[in-house]
């Protein structure tokens, strides 16, 4: 039995139908060595050893989505501060800045976690570059990294899409696991923040492949989820399987070209050359209030003001009445207040805070009073009310607020 086993063995062997350990070893030696994009991959020497990587170039005037590449060129820093909410960007140029997305073994971070595929990408004369590197086998990370380091270095800043979070820490370990010293940019513009700050209150979702598909009109095709990705690398080491590898860096270029046009997007929208959304002009309202721009906050405000019957309009409405409210600018604020009554009179944050005008301003309780219960009648019904503007609002409080204007009234 044992040596008819050993002997079934032996054949499949030189059928090649199983392989041996060596044998798995010498073939995935000799994939790693093919070209996977020939005339776009290079090998070049570094002091750790070889580095592979691929380089793709696109013309400025290339269309990705409703923008051409060359239009980020345009991106400026002093209004990126806000949508980043990053001083240190007002000296941001876009001709000195790199794109940077990376593919990983994991989403986890930490020590275990590979950076396999690292893109570049920049403008260069008419041109924009994109660079990948890829770790065909784990030897050549320190000459990755190194390489890396090296391309990076001449540049003002980064631009990633979640990389404070992700991107960057993880290269940063892996650099000093490798005993190299850390990527350092001087500045840091991370797209995620903006189209957190500016698309919150607009989009449900603001993944990269959302704002893709919501704002920048660009609709991927045979594209790989993300999920999957780091099971396809384990599969090129162990099988040398590079079908779906392609994919992975087809993947890793549209995130790279999607970044440079939504910089431009980011851009545009803060600066007022596309027409405002009432989430976004409410979100650069507030933004400018928290940062003492007081006169740019009122203006943004007042423009998301115009957009009755949508709920933002009140929202941002009754933002710029606190604000005036804060400043003893009454009049400006009971007139907001009063407008958002006339467009909605279930609105119980006007309602109290007309109530709370009236009663230690005017001093007329009873106007005070019939606000009150007013929004009484609405905190019952649960009508019109805008979750998270005025929370403190309770059946319970209006209450408190009816019984103390009776008492002044009866005294």
């Amino acid at each position: 039995m044992k040596r008819n086993l050993g002997s079934r063995l032996s054949a499949l062997r030189g059928t090649g139908e199983i392989k041996t350990g060596r044998q798995v070893a010498e073939e995935l030696e000799k994939e790693t060595r093919k070209d996977l994009f020939p005339g776009e991959g290079r090998v070049e020497e570094t002091a750790y050893g070889p580095c592979y990587f691929r380089e793709q170039q696109f013309p400025l005037e290339y269309r990705h989505g409703d923008s051409t590449l060359a239009g980020f060129l345009s991106c400026a820093g002093p209004e990126l501060v806000l949508p980043a909410r990053d001083e240190s960007l007002c000296s941001f140029k876009p001709e000195k800045s790199i794109f940077i997305d990376i593919e990983t073994t994991g989403l986890s971070g930490g020590t275990g976690t590979w950076a396999f595929l690292i893109g570049l990408g920049w403008a260069e004369e008419s041109k924009f570059v994109l660079r990948q590197y890829f770790l065909r086998r784990p030897a050549e990370e320190r000459a990755i990294l190194s390489h890396f380091h090296s391309s990076i270095s001449s540049y003002q800043a980064i631009i990633t899409f979640n990389g404070k979070q992700f991107d960057l820490p993880l290269i940063r370990t892996r650099q000093m696991l490798a005993g190299l010293e850390p990527a350092e940019p001087h500045q840091h513009l991370d797209l995620l923040p903006c189209a957190r700050t500016l698309w919150k209150k607009r989009l449900a979702s603001r993944s990269l492949r959302s704002i893709e598909e919501t704002l920048l009109h660009i609709k991927r095709t045979d594209d790989i989820p993300g999920a999957e990705i780091p099971e396809v690398y384990f599969n090129y080491l162990r099988r040398g399987d590079t079908a779906l590898l392609k994919k992975v860096f087809h993947h890793n270029t549209l995130d790279i070209l999607s970044m440079a046009t939504l910089l431009e997007r980011v851009y545009c929208t803060t600066t007022g050359r596309l027409a405002k959304h009432p989430a976004e002009s409410l979100a650069l309202g507030s933004i400018c209030l928290e940062t003492g721009r007081s006169a740019e906050g009122i203006e943004h405000l007042r423009e998301a003001c115009g957009h009755y019957p949508d709920p933002l309009a009140e929202e941002a409405a009754l933002k710029l009445s606190f604000h005036f409210k804060r400043q003893g600018r009454w009049e400006e604020a009971v007139k907001i207040w009063e407008e958002i009554l006339a467009n909605n009179p279930f609105s119980i944050s006007a309602l109290v805070e007309l109530a709370k005008f009236y009663e230690h301003k005017e001093m007329r309780f009873q106007t005070a009073l019939d606000l009150t219960e007013r929004a009484l009648i609405q905190a019952r019904t649960n009508r019109g009310t805008l979750p998270g503007i005025y929370s403190e609002i309770s059946i319970q409080a209006l209450l408190h607020r009816k019984a103390r204007l009776n008492r002044r009234l009866s005294s």
